[in-house]
């Protein structure tokens, strides 16, 4: 089967947002960012749940993803993709560096080969999100970086997580966070990114996304989202949306993008990104110029949300 790539777009109207397609298979979409120069690191320790039993092995029965643009990229699409395969329990969503467009690149199309390759892969029958990762760095070969998050359902209940960035994955149950990936920064703002090697050799790499395997319960949701997402709604206010809109992925897709974008162009909001941003510039010289720092963050938001029930066997 080939990989079809869709793309979710929302766009600004009238202070609100525009409800893109939302997806149920194999989604797409883009984001900004800045271009950074580090070192790497190892990755985290593997955190592991324990397979299902007959009786709890788990489905995906809701799934669903929105991806609403900067507006000041709404033209294009923004910078951003996904990917969303419902029937083999496997999701990814991909932040295109943003500053490659200084040097004339299309920051979107590192980003939108990254998730095809990805879904590809899954599609192959990889159920490993590292080698999942690792694939489709190595066959994504145009010039850009981006950052990864790709989940995978396996064992009937164990959801195998591999994150590389500040993009990232939330696990949320009755309308409470249980679990939440960390950020991966070189520092503040600057965050691990994956490119081609060739014309990107200071990149980072998939062995060092950290690597995280998760028990989930019937009815638990995922939201999967690019920083433009975090950097603007708290973990909680994601989960209430999530127990709000209960079964219902794309309806909940949606309301987070809504309200990440809401936030994102408030000036006046504390948003997560200028909390962290003030805390990143204690006991520096920035401090002065930072300390009373608000408002929301601007950025491509891409959202993928997948609710999980007892597998029903006929």
């Amino acid at each position: 089967m080939a990989v079809r790539a869709m793309t979710t777009r929302g766009a600004r109207a009238g202070g609100c947002v525009r409800r893109g397609r939302s997806v149920s298979r194999d989604a797409k979409v883009w984001r900004a960012g800045a271009r950074r120069v580090g070192a790497t690191r190892p990755a985290r320790a593997t955190t592991e749940a324990s397979p299902a039993d007959a009786e709890t092995r788990l489905e995906v029965v809701s799934a669903g993803a929105i991806l609403v643009p900067h507006p000041d990229k709404a033209d294009k699409g923004g910078e951003d993709a996904c990917f969303v395969l419902k029937r083999k329990g496997a999701f990814g969503v991909f932040d295109g560096v943003g500053g490659w467009a200084e040097e004339g690149v299309d920051p979107a199309e590192y980003s939108e080969q990254f998730a095809e390759r990805s879904a590809q892969s899954v599609l192959n029958g990889e159920r490993d999100p590292v080698k999942v990762m690792k694939e489709a760095h190595e066959k994504t070969q145009v010039i850009g970086s981006c950052t990864a998050c790709i989940t995978v359902l396996k064992d009937g209940n164990v959801l195998d997580i591999a994150n590389l960035g500040d993009a990232g994955v939330m696990q949320a149950r009755k309308g409470k966070t249980i679990f939440r990936t960390e950020s991966q920064q070189h520092e503040f703002n600057l965050p691990y990114q994956l490119g081609w090697v060739k014309v990107y050799p200071e990149g980072d790499r998939p062995s060092c996304a950290d690597r995280t395997e998760i028990e989930m319960k019937p009815g638990d949701a995922i939201v999967l989202g690019s920083d433009g997402l975090w950097d603007n709604v708290p973990h909680d206010e994601v989960a209430a949306l999530c127990a709000k809109h209960d079964g219902d992925a794309e309806t909940c897709a949606e309301a987070i993008a809504t309200l990440a974008f809401t936030h994102s162009c408030d000036p006046s909001y504390d948003s997560p990104f200028t909390q962290e941003a003030r805390k990143a510039a204690e006991d520096t010289p920035a401090w002065e110029d930072t300390k009373n720092l608000v408002g929301g963050k601007m950025d491509d938001i891409a959202v993928v949300v997948a609710y999980f029930e007892k597998e029903q066997v006929f």
